[in-house]
């Protein structure tokens, strides 16, 4: 093979291979995957925001605007992986989902983005959601009684003492 057919030849395969690995194409960013997560990035075609639904605990973002209907994303980076969590955003046939998405796909871009922003969130444990309230709850409820107690303390003995009386003299309450 002569030198100029070996020039060309080269030439040929990285053009190939430049037109096979887009210049354009960015490696996923998790800032904009969470910027589409909470819907301040709208999706391509229009599809809401993940935050509508689905709450993250471990990364401050659980439950903010009522967003309880889904279940929380938290660890899905743990228990899927990369590829589960690539595999489920593209395909998104869960039945409240599809009626949201069916119409309106993610682009490769923002699958990869939100991809990103899972992976990012996922070494984040999720906080204990709710025992806070479970102890408010309890304390406030005690607190409750106590005053209640103590403001009918009086009334109860006021009630009680004739009562015990008009037993005691009616031979053991019997007429």
């Amino acid at each position: 093979m002569t030198r100029q057919a070996l020039n060309r030849y080269s030439l040929l395969v990285v053009g190939l291979l430049l037109l096979s690995t887009p210049i354009w194409a960015q490696p996923a960013n998790p800032q904009r995957g969470e910027a589409l997560y909470v819907g301040t990035v709208s999706f391509a075609e229009g599809g809401a925001p993940c935050l509508a639904c689905h709450g993250i605990a471990g990364h401050e973002l659980g439950y903010a605007a009522g967003a309880n209907y889904g279940p929380d994303l938290t660890a899905i980076y743990e228990d899927y992986g990369e590829e589960g969590v690539a595999g489920v955003l593209e395909d998104l046939s869960f039945e409240s989902m599809n009626a949201i998405f069916a119409e309106r796909p993610l682009s490769d871009s923002e699958r990869a983005d939100l991809v990103a922003f899972f992976g990012a969130v996922s070494g984040g444990a999720a906080p204990g959601i709710g025992s806070d309230l479970v102890l408010h709850v309890a304390l406030v409820t005690a607190v409750f009684m106590v005053l209640i107690g103590a403001l009918g303390w009086r009334r109860l003995q006021g009630v009680r003492k004739p009562l015990v009386e008009q037993a005691r003299n009616t031979k053991g309450g019997r007429a």
